[in-house]
């Protein structure tokens, strides 16, 4: 482990409350060089990730310098730092950690700290394609950065206990953050459209409403080419609005496949995996896998509301099998059997993969990566 990854974990949570003078407070302290890239800011709730690399892809194949900054990691911290077309190696930002006074950073979160780095490291780079953590207006990807544009996936409700209880809180406090111009990508639920024309309005800005008639042809071709779920259509829309937006334009044929894991990803003739984490993410899931019933490995973390993501589920659902997870914020095992008993679902532990039976991998980044931890095991 080394420094920075060690400093991080003495952090504890990746997340702490909102407080959205700290971060510019502790930026302006450690004197990273002005930014040279275009921002584009990525928010939402579900589908950030895919979104904001599926517009650097595009960008770097225009023969920008392009860096795209994302979260969570699945097994590594690399895996939010992608540099024209591959992570930055854990050696450089550690480099570019040390360059900072640790001491200034006594106060900062741990994803502000890493808000710090992406703005070091991608510094001299073209166009930044940012993505906010849990929140909006108050984010660090918010309060410290000016942003060219801003995109808008999905938004649905999570991430309670800092956002808000109901949808509507949630989405204004996401929504507040939009620059001067925004593109709000196709929503669930129409009350965010009309929250989101009232700030556009009040802050005077450009806003794009994406509805079906975004998903072009090219969209779907592209996606059905790669066996990508109905939700990265949505995705890709967003994105390659976003991309017409800057100025240019491509031939979605020649963009490259989305080199993200974990996406309804198929690794295997009868294994899927989706780090699917909220009821949203779950209806996504369940509108590709509708056909067939799966053996569902899974497990939660406490506050990801599993009991109506299990039952969201429940339609393609063959069996649980429960994976263990080594997280403080699981779920205890007696409460989640309890959730399936309720559900009237049959569950085991989850000890390995049977050949003639079809699973599909999900609850969380940790679940995923366990499994796919486990998985190198079993090869």
């Amino acid at each position: 482990m080394n420094e920075l990854e060690k400093f991080l974990e003495k952090k504890g949570a990746e997340y702490a409350p909102f407080d959205p003078k700290r971060a510019p407070k502790i930026l302006k302290t450690l004197n990273i060089p002005f930014l040279k890239p275009k921002v584009i800011h990525i928010i939402g709730t579900n589908g950030k990730g895919s979104t904001g690399r599926f517009l650097a892809l595009m960008l770097y194949q225009q023969g920008f310098n392009v860096g795209h900054f994302t979260s969570p990691h699945l097994f590594g911290l690399e895996e939010r730092f992608w540099n024209n077309g591959k992570n930055i190696a854990l050696e450089k930002l550690e480099q570019a950690f040390l360059e900072f006074d640790t001491t200034l950073l006594k106060e900062a979160s741990y994803f502000e700290i890493l808000t710090f780095l992406a703005l070091k490291v991608f510094r001299e780079c073209d166009y930044l394609v940012l993505e906010a953590g849990l929140g909006g207006e108050f984010d660090s990807t918010t309060t410290c950065v000016k942003r060219d544009l801003t995109l808008f996936s999905a938004i649905d409700i999570d991430h309670q206990e800092f956002l808000g209880e109901s949808l509507e809180e949630i989405a204004k406090t996401k929504l507040n953050a939009m620059a001067k111009r925004a593109i709000l990508g196709i929503q669930v639920h129409s009350s965010v459209v009309d929250i989101a024309q009232k700030i556009a309005q009040k802050k005077q800005t450009e806003l794009l409403v994406l509805d079906s008639k975004s998903l072009l042809p090219s969209i779907k071709a592209y996606c059905k080419k790669h066996h990508y779920a109905r939700f990265q259509e949505e995705n890709l829309a967003l994105a390659y609005s976003g991309f017409k937006a800057l100025g240019f334009d491509m031939n979605l044929g020649e963009l490259k496949e989305l080199d993200l894991q974990g996406r309804a990803q198929q690794i295997a003739p009868n294994i899927w995996l989706d780090v699917l984490h909220n009821p949203n993410g779950a209806r996504a899931i369940l509108e590709n896998f509708s056909k067939e019933k799966y053996i569902l490995v899974y497990n939660s973390y406490l506050d990801k509301n599993p009991k109506e993501i299990l039952k969201i589920l429940k339609p393609i659902i063959k069996r649980v099998e429960i994976i263990e997870i080594s997280s403080s914020r699981r779920i205890p095992k007696e409460q989640l059997e309890d959730i399936l008993r309720g559900l009237d679902l049959e569950f085991i532990d989850f000890c390995s993969i049977q050949k003639d039976e079809k699973y599909l991998v999900c609850g969380s980044f940790c679940v995923v990566a366990e499994f796919l931890k486990r998985r190198q095991l079993w090869q």
